[in-house]
């Protein structure tokens, strides 16, 4: 890098104010988590935000698959040190970028320090270059999907009306407000038949977060059955776009729009979602 593009760089690092990082999680595949993902990056961008959608499933990316969009660069060649984050970017629909996800990685943890400290460097990057980052976690309770969610400013916490959908949600929010009590979760039901429905999830999922573990959890809203969203998946094309008139997409929109009047001013200095993702993978000391 030149010097002059140097100092451009630095520049923009030191002035730019922080982005609010969103992670999007579940306590099981299946539920839509990355079609919601994809959809409200959608959604915020035409908020006027600069939105960077990052697949953080490291071992079996989906942002792409969903999008029909096959890139040459992905996560791995970040973690093998011959590109950076932002060299990796990808243009997505609707004005937002994405960071291809990678293969193959069973655990952040399994990296040695100097690819985590690659993953760090290179969201490092994203965190100066974009107004909002969505991360878009893997499924499960597993430490990668954890560790993503609980460094985030928010937990987006998704789960379905079914029965399994709703225990395995407590134990990804039990998992996450084990690594992090000062979480703030705010959950979106989808595939709801109605209004009354996803309300009566989240008011189970709020009294038995609150009972047992003392813990907050604000409900979003939901997301409704709605056919146009298989249809888009098939197409290949965000229902969000290819269907703007739709339920489910008129969800969205409001979703984004909630989360837009919700935003807040970051703090200067090292960003909380750096310092608590650092804490993590065990590159400084939380003490």
């Amino acid at each position: 890098m030149g010097k002059q593009a140097q100092n451009l760089h630095e520049f923009v690092r030191n002035n730019k104010q922080r982005a609010r990082v969103l992670a999007v999680t579940s306590g099981k595949g299946g539920v839509g988590k990355t079609s919601i993902s994809v959809n409200l990056a959608i959604a915020l961008a035409g908020l006027n935000l600069r939105v960077v959608l990052l697949d953080a499933d490291l071992g079996l990316a989906n942002v792409e698959v969903l999008l029909g969009l096959n890139s040459l660069t992905n996560l791995q060649q970040v973690i093998q040190g011959e590109r950076r984050m932002t060299d990796i970017l990808v243009e997505g629909p609707g004005g937002i970028r994405i960071v291809p996800g990678s293969s193959g990685i069973s655990r952040l943890a399994d990296l040695g320090p100097v690819a985590r400290k690659r993953v760090l460097d290179g969201i490092e990057d994203l965190h100066y270059y974009a107004d909002c980052i969505l991360i878009d976690t893997m499924a499960g309770i597993g430490q990668n999907a954890a560790g993503f969610a609980a460094a985030a400013d928010e937990v987006l916490l998704v789960t379905t009306p079914e029965p399994s959908a709703i225990v395995d949600a407590y134990a990804m929010l039990k998992t996450i407000f084990q690594m992090r009590q000062d979480a703030v979760f705010r959950l979106i039901v989808n595939l709801a038949m109605n209004e009354q429905q996803a309300l009566a999830v989240a008011q189970k999922l709020k009294t038995v977060a609150h009972q047992y573990l003392d813990c907050e959890l604000f409900y979003l809203g939901y997301i409704p059955r709605d056919p146009h969203v298989s249809r888009g998946v098939m197409q290949t094309r965000p229902f969000f776009l290819q269907y703007p008139a739709a339920p489910a997409s008129r969800r969205i929109d409001e979703l984004a729009r909630k989360l837009f009047d919700m935003r807040v001013t970051m703090p200067s200095g090292l960003p909380g979602f750096l310092r608590r993702f650092a804490e993590n993978l065990g590159l400084v000391s939380n003490a």
